[in-house]
Order: structure tokens, then C-alpha cells, then sequence
């Protein structure tokens, strides 16, 4: 054994790796959901949020969507390294020569941006709020100057984020989202009687540089290095450019949807897109957690199935993914349809946060929660085209999911208003699923798609049957657990809450017991990890 080498790194299996993320996750989404609960608790759907939620979106574009798990620079560096490096070796000189010369043109190329964002944060603002009030684009101007630096953390993070996970090391990648979160808590305990919304933006860019700094460790265990580089005669920098820069479009086409909900929110009421960017943020609580879990180890295994063209490997791994996302969304979905009002106004409807807040959060999130089913099926087959080393085809079907979106919220805001925007990016998720599932046939023919109905099938009956349940008799037994735990509860929100929870975990034993009733792998592997598990405990 070289000493540039070290023993070979088993892979883990890909439900077991995704459940070790999901737990990092969650973790990670539930701090997520209190910084959300503490700024409505703080400002409420007002002008303050307005302000934040509108400035924030630049800064969050380049460190979430940018830079974050799943993101053009994750991607892009997977794609690659993950051809470069095998069997966990230390990386050779020309894997670091190459990772550091793509920090030092990311570094640069991000901190012109930020110093753009900061010098042209007035006009940004009156481009992408042509029709809001004076007051509301100064104060998203100022918080926009203030998060400027986050742009330049962006892409950073996103190479760090793709090395680790190489490296199957997926722990602080999944769990350092929560640092910004954990500062924003933090500074909105400290300055609880800021009015202007800056202790936000400042506590948003110093969490940034929290997400930054957590990775190193592990960065510079395996041997990368910091130091500069400019290596571009590199053969695989061309590589990663024709990967990176059709999928920064494409993300960028994401964001250009934000803007043009922005644009038709701000004809809308007073706090109309805080709502809106409130229900985006609950929904992506299950989303993310699940998207993370398993697409972040998969997609390294969809590049090397590719690289070994180990196309039945492909296959299996692309319909346990899709299949287990779907198994675990659809009673999430369930739940949502039925308790979505009363936990929004349980658990936010305090401080300045109200009835009329409740009802467009409300509207919004039903609209939007039946993407979930496309959304995961999409990304899936998203990730197996950039194996492939093809952004291109994504990044035309966003292009035209653009036009689309902008037609459909020009007709279904006026009949359905807030609602009539999720309603639009629901319907533009399963567009875009659908062309991407014609297109993968050009790399990969047959794909299997046949081997998902079947499953889809049995799950979207079991669904039904939890569905069936909580209608008959859910809310029933949610009022009988309510006058029980009334003597004992004292706390309000508790009350409420705990016999929500409780019904929807018998909800939640149907739906599973009917699933393995009807042999879904995934509800039997789950099951059979539960059970083994409590045998040991035992």
C-alpha cells in the first residue's frame, strides 16, 4: 500500500446510508422549522418579512440552490471526482490539483458577484419588485447590501459539500445547514425587539460563514488543500464546465420561477409572498430531508454505473430510490390534506402571526403539497442525466417550464389567488417529469419505468386506506384523545398537536400495514430494520 492510499472504503448499502442522512436531516430541517416559527413569531406576514423574504432570495440562491446538497457545484464535483477517486484512496496529485483550481475560479468568480450584489442592491431590488411600495424596496436593499458576502460562500460550499460525499462522508454536509438556522434562533433571542429586520440579514450572513467553515476538517482529512491554483490546461476542467454551467442555468431558471411568483404576489395582499415563501418552507421540511437521504448517495453510484456502463445496477438504484421517496411521501401528502390548518394555527398562530396569516399559509401549502409525487420521481431521473454528463436536455425542459409557469399563474391567480401560484409550480413539477422520463430514453433504453407502476399502484392503495381512515373516523378519535389528555395537558399548542400526532400514527400503521400486505420491498425492509432493531434494545 502507497502512502497516497489507504485501505479501500466499502460503500454502504443505499437504504442504510439514507437513513443515517435522514436523521442528520431532520435534525438539521427541525431547527429549520423553529428559525421559521421564531422570525413569524418575531414579525409575523409583514412588511419586515416581506423585506427579508425578498432580499434573502439572491444570498439563499447562491448558498441552497447554487451551493447546497444537490446544487450545480455538488453536482458538478461528484460527476467528476467521483471518476477520479475510487474505493476511498486519498486523492492523487492530479484530483487535488484539479479540486483546487476549481475553488480559486469559484472563489473568484463569486466574489465579483458579491461585490456586484452590494454595489447594485437598489436596482436588483426595483428589477424584481417593480410594483412594491417605496418603503418595502429600501428596506429589502439594505438587507440585500448586508447579505451581499453570502454570495461568495455559495459555491464554496457546494465543491466542499461534493468532496465529502465522494468520500461516503455525508454527516456535516446534511447537518451543517443547521448553523445558520442555530444564529438566526440566536440572534432573534438577543434582539427581540428589532423592527427593521437587519438582525435577520446580519444573523443570515454570519451562519453562511458558520456552513463554510464546518466542512473544512474533513476537507483537509482526506488532503485537499487550499492553497490557490489555476491549473487550466487540467483535461478534466472542460469536464466540469460542461457539466456545471448548463445546470447553473438550469437552477438559475428555478430561481427566475421565484421571481415571477414574486411578480405576481406583490398584486396580491400584505404578506402575501411571506406566506407563501412559509408554506415552501414546510413543505420542503419533508421534501429536503427526504431528497437528501437518498439522492445524496445515490447520485455518486448512478456516476460510477455509468462510468462501468453497469446499466442493471442503474436500473435497481433508480427504482429503489424513487419507489422508497414515494413510499414515505404519500402518507406525508395524507396528513397535509387533512391537518394542514389546525397545525399552522396551532403551532404559528402567536405573537404578531394571525387568523388571516393562517388561512394564506393554509391555501398556499395544499396547493402545493400534491408536487411531491413528481418532485422526487424528477430529480431521480435529473441526477441519472447528469451522470451521463448531460445538463443540457434539464436545463431546456426548465427553460421551457418557465414560459409555462408565467401563463399558468397569469390565469389561475385570478381564480384562486396565493393558491393559484402552488397550484401552477405543482403542475410544472409533473411537466417537468414527464418530458424528462420521454428524454432519458435517449441514454438508457428500456429505462424500467414499468417496474414503478406496480409499486406506485400498491402505495397509492394503501394510501387510500389511510386516507379512508382519518376521514371516517380521524377527527372522531382526535376529539375523544383531546377531552382524555385535557385533565393532563395543560399547554394549548400541546393539546392540540399531540392527539394530531397520534391519530395520524394509526393512519400511518394502516398505511404501512397494508403495504406489507401487498409486499412493497421498502415497507418490508423498513419493517425488518425496525424490528432487528428492537430485538437489540431487547
Amino acid at each position: 500500500m502507497t502512502a497516497s492510499c489507504r485501505p479501500s472504503k466499502k460503500t454502504p448499502s443505499l437504504l442504510k446510508a439514507a437513513g443515517l442522512i435522514a436523521i442528520v436531516t431532520v435534525l438539521a430541517k427541525v431547527l429549520g422549522a423553529v428559525r421559521d416559527w421564531s422570525i413569524f413569531n418575531a414579525y409575523g406576514a409583514s412588511l419586515a418579512t416581506d423585506a427579508y423574504f425578498s432580499a434573502v432570495q439572491l444570498p439563499w440562491f447562491a448558498i441552497v440552490l447554487l451551493g447546497g446538497l444537490g446544487g450545480p457545484f455538488h453536482t458538478a464535483t461528484i460527476a467528476i471526482f467521483a471518476k477520479l477517486i475510487k474505493n476511498g484512496e486519498y486523492p492523487e496529485k492530479k484530483a487535488r490539483k484539479l479540486a483546487s483550481t476549481f475553488i480559486t475560479l469559484t472563489g473568484l468568480t463569486f466574489a465579483g458577484l458579491a461585490i456586484l450584489v452590494y454595489g447594485f442592491s437598489e436596482p436588483i431590488m426595483r428589477f424584481l419588485l417593480p410594483d412594491a411600495s417605496g418603503e418595502l424596496l429600501n428596506r429589502a436593499a439594505e438587507q440585500l447590501r448586508i447579505m451581499s458576502p453570502v454570495v461568495l460562500f455559495g459555491g464554496l460550499i457546494g465543491i466542499f459539500y461534493g468532496l465529502l460525499n465522494v468520500y461516503h462522508s455525508f454527516v456535516w454536509p446534511s447537518l451543517s445547514p443547521a448553523a445558520m438556522s442555530l444564529v438566526i434562533i440566536g440572534a432573534l433571542f438577543l434582539n427581540p425587539g428589532d423592527g427593521t429586520g437587519h438582525v435577520l440579514a446580519y444573523a443570515t450572513m454570519a451562519g453562511a460563514l458558520c456552513q463554510l467553515l464546518l466542512q473544512l476538517p474533513d476537507f483537509l482529512k482526506y488532503r485537499f488543500s487550499l492553497r490557490p491554483a489555476l491549473d487550466l490546461n487540467h483535461p478534466e476542467i472542460r469536464q466540469l464546465g460542461e457539466v456545471l454551467f448548463p445546470i447553473i442555468i438550469g437552477t438559475t431558471i428555478g430561481q427566475l420561477i421565484v421571481y415571477v411568483d414574486m411578480f405576481f404576489v406583490a398584486q396580491l395582499q400584505e404578506g402575501g409572498w411571506s406566506a407563501i415563501v412559509l408554506s415552501n418552507r414546510l413543505l420542503q421540511l419533508p421534501i429536503g430531508v427526504l431528497q437528501t437521504a437518498l439522492l445524496v448517495p445515490i447520485f455518486p453510484r448512478f456516476s460510477r454505473y455509468v462510468a462501468e456502463k453497469n446499466w442493471d445496477g442503474l436500473k435497481k438504484d433508480f427504482r429503489i430510490g424513487v419507489v422508497a421517496l414515494w413510499f414515505i411521501s404519500i402518507p406525508i401528502l395524507i396528513v397535509i390534506l387533512f391537518y394542514t390548518e389546525p397545525i399552522i394555527r396551532t403551532v404559528f398562530e402567536h405573537g404578531r402571526f394571525d387568523a388571516g396569516d393562517t388561512a394564506m399559509v393554509t391555501v398556499a401549502l395544499i396547493f402545493q403539497a400534491f408536487q411531491m409525487l413528481p418532485y422526487f420521481a424528477r430529480d431521480t431521473m435529473t441526477r441519472v442525466f447528469y451522470a451521463f454528463n448531460d445538463s443540457m436536455v434539464p436545463m431546456l425542459i426548465g427553460f421551457l417550464a418557465l414560459g409555462i409557469k408565467f401563463g399558468l399563474n397569469y390565469v389561475l391567480v385570478q381564480h384562486y389567488g396565493i393558491g393559484g401560484i402552488t397550484l401552477a409550480t405543482t403542475l410544472i413539477t409533473f411537466f417537468n417529469m414527464t418530458l424528462l422520463a420521454i428524454f432519458l430514453r435517449r441514454h438508457i433504453r428500456p429505462m424500467g419505468y414499468s417496474a414503478l407502476l406496480i409499486p406506485f399502484g400498491k402505495l397509492l392503495f394503501a394510501g387510500a386506506g389511510m386516507g379512508s381512515f382519518l376521514f371516517l373516523a380521524g377527527f372522531r378519535i382526535q376529539e375523544s384523545l383531546m377531552a382524555l389528555f385535557q385533565p393532563i395537558i395543560s399547554n394549548a399548542t400541546l393539546l392540540e398537536i399531540v392527539p394530531i400526532g397520534l391519530t395520524s400514527l394509526i393512519g400511518l400503521g394502516i398505511y404501512g400495514g397494508i403495504a406489507l400486505a401487498l409486499k412493497v420491498d421498502e415497507a418490508q425492509y423498513l419493517f425488518d430494520r425496525l424490528r432487528a432493531y428492537t430485538i437489540r434494545k431487547a
